[in-house]
């Protein structure tokens, strides 16, 4: 069905003449590239012609107007900011607090080249003229000949159906963040028929359905979907779902894939190989799981027990015990409105240097040689701005939380404490009021002294208490910031 309504709307007349890129407004047919840094609004659907291109330069803001327009691509198309002058495609003022559907997406159909990079898409997946939602990005195309996508370093915020869908042809999907999409149910990478690629380094978090998913519609292709998947980072989601769950990757029909150094965290279930992929060739190991505590019952399933993947030999498991990054605030939400922008996917040392390299037994069409390792797993390296944090195994006995030294101290200090077992570790710094004010160790760690520095820059002159808790044992100090 979604085939046929999207041919339905790429059947739309063509102008003969497509329109100059001046200051628009625009809608049709159009060609050409727009001038940098300028605000063009789209009033309606606009279209792209075979063997025309349509380059966005960056600093381009596209204001879209109607809930039912979409660009559609039957050409080239290059919407390519940079890191430091990106490219915003969003909707009018008015409409940017009412959350997923207020304009359509961006529908590639056989183009031969589509290139999306340093770009923020924001509350797509509006509906078609039949009423059912656009995918935010859907690039259908012959698998053997198919489109070269290239999406990277992208940020998709709030879509309805699935946020990228890839049929057919090769697909980079590289450093991209994607958060809140697939409400009430898409997935947010939904690679099909016969596509090969990578999908590398992206931060998901709360994705409706699945947040990577690979299958073929097809029986009988010449080639299987077959997608390199690494240090993706993959976050509380496939929970909107009702009758089925979501995952966070998810490896099914007439697909392969190789997994690796992944993190994969506060999903119903985490990793799923069904029995109707091509199982002999889907390789995996090297996965970072966890899970964290949450009132939904059915969480933290890490290898989905109706498929065929199971533990292997390299594989985390943290369990409920914690997470890995610099800063993590678990929580699930249907508030579109809600975002974990105060989460920091940085890795704490203690998970640094767990990265993997495949052996040269696995391999991918699309990539050249041996698949690319890493010396971490996720998206992100070691965090550089958590607290600085060194351990000495020197063996305690007892637990014990030292006098920060100096204090009173401006505006930073020194604290030491004393773990008799490897556990959960918390270090928390709050006001008299009882407000945690900083949070400086939240992970597990290792028995031993450890040694934490406190810059207390930004905060008030005046008394603060710091709790350090471990598994059931917690012991509280003061101390005094004076400047």
């Amino acid at each position: 069905m979604r085939a046929l309504r999207i041919l339905f709307l790429l059947a739309l007349p063509v102008i003969m003449q497509a329109q100059t890129l001046s200051s628009g407004p625009f809608s049709g047919v159009i060609k050409g590239t727009t001038l940098p840094n300028k605000t063009y609004v789209v009033t309606d659907s606009i279209l792209v012609n075979a063997g025309d291109t349509l380059r966005i330069a960056a600093g381009d803001t596209l204001i879209m107007k109607s809930v039912n327009g979409a660009i559609f691509i039957k050409g080239n198309f290059y919407c390519e900011g940079t890191s430091t002058n990106p490219i915003v495609i969003t909707v009018p003022p008015e409409r940017r607090t009412l959350g997923p559907g207020q304009w359509g997406g961006i529908m590639v159909d056989s183009a031969k080249i589509f290139s999306m990079k340093f770009t923020k898409i924001l509350w797509a997946g509006g509906t078609d003229l039949g009423g059912h939602a656009y995918r935010t990005i859907n690039v259908t195309s012959d698998y053997l000949n198919g489109t070269t996508t290239t999406f990277t370093d992208n940020t998709i915020i709030g879509t309805v159906d699935d946020c990228i869908g890839i049929m057919g042809g090769k697909a980079s999907i590289l450093r991209n963040t994607i958060k809140w999409c697939g409400a009430p149910d898409g997935d947010n990478i939904n690679i099909k028929n016969g596509a090969i690629g990578e999908i590398a380094y992206n931060v998901i978090w709360g994705s409706g359905g699945n947040a990577i998913k690979l299958n073929s519609d097809k029986n009988g292709l010449t080639r299987l979907t077959n997608m390199c998947i690494h240090n993706n980072t993959l976050i509380a989601g496939g929970w909107r779902r009702v009758e089925e769950l979501g995952y966070g990757i998810l490896v099914d029909v007439n697909a392969r894939a190789q997994i690796y150094n992944n993190i994969i965290g506060d999903f119903y279930q985490d990793l799923e190989i069904t029995v109707a992929s091509d199982t002999a060739r889907v390789v995996y190991d090297n996965n970072l799981f966890f899970g964290s505590a949450d009132s939904l019952s059915a969480m933290n399933i890490f290898y989905a027990s109706d498929g065929v993947a199971r533990k292997q030999a390299h594989d985390i498991f943290l369990g409920k015990a914690g997470s890995p990054f610099a800063r993590y605030k678990p929580f699930f939400t249907t508030n579109w409105n809600t975002a974990d922008s105060t989460n920091d996917y940085h890795l704490f040392a203690l998970y640094g240097n767990k990265g993997f390299t495949p052996p040269s037994t696995w391999v991918n069409p699309s990539i050249t040689g041996q698949l690319p390792g890493d010396a971490n797993v996720g998206a992100f390296g070691v965090s550089t701005t958590a607290a600085v944090h060194n351990v000495s195994t020197s063996g305690p006995t007892t637990f014990d939380l030292q006098q920060n030294y100096p204090n009173p101290f401006n505006p930073s200090t020194v604290i030491k404490y004393a773990l008799p077992n490897t556990d959960m570790v918390t270090l928390t710094v709050f006001n008299l009021l009882g407000q945690p004010v900083r949070t400086l160790v939240s992970e597990i760690q290792a028995a031993g002294m450890h040694t934490v520095q406190f810059d207390a820059s930004g905060l008030s002159s005046g008394m603060y208490l710091y709790k350090l808790q471990s598994g059931a044992m917690a012991k509280v100090n003061r101390m005094t910031l004076l400047k």
